[in-house]
């Protein structure tokens, strides 16, 4: 195409940094992805130079027979909590430390039972908390606390900036950390989806090879690009995720009250964001593989019974609806007839059951799914697992052009920041295309009531043993 362009989109994932060019048109050009070094059991953190490496690598073969001069914009998403502390000339001081890390559960603990905002206490709060009461001199010396993907932006930038998707879910506020003991400078400010942060750098320029003055965009956290890649911006539409954790947002006319959910503002005016979130759902699945020393899961081989096998994903804790960090994982109904196939599969439906839950807890709030539910993410690579959410929730579910939603809602970010599109709604429409939908089959759905009614009893007596 004589006209083209491209956007450079970066989603800093939890296990794997993912960069691509995307034309106008929402086309992947070309994509490229880095998969971070292994990470400790008990730790979830990254070392200092992890996503410099990344992004390096990622830009490297993005840029293979490519024109980066068709490069008219750069966009930036990635995963929830996880810091970077940096000092005054933008040097990783320590390794970034995420929401999983075991050493952050028990100021997630303490801020919970002061009953401070769900959003802050439980994902960026409790980890500077961690640096600044366990690593004072790193706390000491930090001159800003950056999110994964805001150094990202700083390393093309130079600027010190953060970015959120709306001021409805902000990653901290001047209330929230002066409750939690903080100091507001160590946090820079907030730049929303679609504001400029700045533009690439001459020094940019040379290490990743981005055209310099390039300007570079606010996205805002991964389900945020997610839902605007899924074209979930209208109420009743919903996007669910398969990542490292998962979740559910509905997109709703009014806010929830309650405290199973997250419930803020949507970046849409006039809409709200009802959220139920998983965890550890991709985290199940690679840990069971590795215990197992499996590499693939062969659906057809599955032999168990009718008796499913019920599995708690709670390896790291749970949200939804618990919101306790110290809840346990379990599986309960083995027998000797099952297999290494019924083992990963128990974990495939405990993923799924966990989010019947959280849809069951939205509707609960008199919220409604009127329209097939977005998925993205690992998961929509594969039609049996699909199938397998449809029959178990009862709901439809569909899935778009491209497995990335996050990748494609960045791109749609920049096409409305660069002057193609009047706003977010009218590039969504234009871009967002549904590939397949599917439908749930009634007499699976019912066998699967049965083992949801005794996924949710054996919830309600294991809560007392966390």
């Amino acid at each position: 195409m004589k006209n083209e362009v491209y956007f450079a989109c970066i989603d800093v994932g939890t296990t794997r940094f993912k960069a691509a060019l995307v034309s106008q048109k929402g086309e992947i050009i070309t994509r490229s992805e880095y998969y971070y070094h292994g990470e400790n059991d008990l730790y979830h953190e990254y070392k200092m130079s992890e996503f410099k490496e990344a992004l390096g690598y990622t830009f490297k073969r993005l840029s293979d027979g490519i024109d980066m001069n068709k490069i008219k914009a750069v966009g930036i998403t990635g995963h929830g909590p996880t810091l970077v502390p940096v000092g005054k000339d933008g040097r990783a001081l320590f390794a970034a430390v995420g929401y999983l890390d075991d050493r952050v559960k028990k100021y997630i603990k303490r801020l919970v039972e002061r009953k401070t905002d769900r959003i802050t206490s439980t994902m960026y709060i409790p980890i500077a908390l961690f640096f600044k009461e366990e690593l004072p001199e790193i706390y000491k010396n930090t001159h800003k606390f950056l999110q994964s993907f805001d150094y990202i932006a700083f390393l093309m930038t130079g600027e010190f900036a953060a970015s959120s998707s709306s001021k409805g879910i902000k990653p901290w506020d001047k209330k929230s950390l002066d409750k939690a003991g903080l100091e507001e400078e160590k946090f820079p400010p907030i730049h929303y989806m679609g504001k400029r942060i700045g533009n690439v750098t001459e020094s940019a320029l040379k290490i990743y090879g981005i055209p310099e003055n390039v300007p570079v965009f606010a996205v805002g956290v991964d389900f945020a690009a997610a839902l605007v890649g899924t074209n979930t911006l209208l109420k009743g539409k919903s996007c669910e995720r398969s990542g490292s954790s998962g979740g559910i947002n509905l997109c709703w006319n009014s806010p929830v009250n309650d405290n199973r959910l997250l419930s803020y503002k949507h970046f849409i005016h006039g809409l709200w964001n009802i959220a139920g979130i998983t965890s550890t759902s991709g985290k199940a699945l690679d840990w069971i593989n590795k215990v197992l020393g499996t590499a693939e899961f062969n659906y057809r081989k599955k032999t168990g019974s009718n008796d499913e096998i019920v599995f708690f994903p709670y390896l790291k804790g749970e949200r939804t609806p618990l919101w306790n960090p110290y809840a346990k994982g379990m599986f309960f109904g083995l027998t000797f007839q099952h297999t290494k196939d019924d083992l990963i599969f128990s974990v495939y439906l405990g993923i799924v059951l966990s989010l019947r839950d959280c849809i069951e807890i939205i509707e609960k709030n008199k919220c409604s799914f009127d329209f097939p539910i977005a998925t993205t993410g690992w998961g929509a690579k594969k039609d049996w697992f699909i199938q397998l959410k449809s029959d178990v929730t009862g709901k439809s579910f569909t899935k778009i052009q491209v497995e990335d939603a996050e990748i494609l809602g960045t791109a749609i970010v920049c096409t409305v920041a660069a002057g193609y599109y009047r706003d977010i709604i009218t590039a969504a429409d234009s871009i967002v295309r549904e590939k397949k939908i599917f439908t749930p089959d009634k007499k699976k759905f019912h066998h699967y009531s049965r083992t949801f009614m005794l996924y949710k009893d054996l919830q309600q007596k294991l809560i007392e043993y966390f």
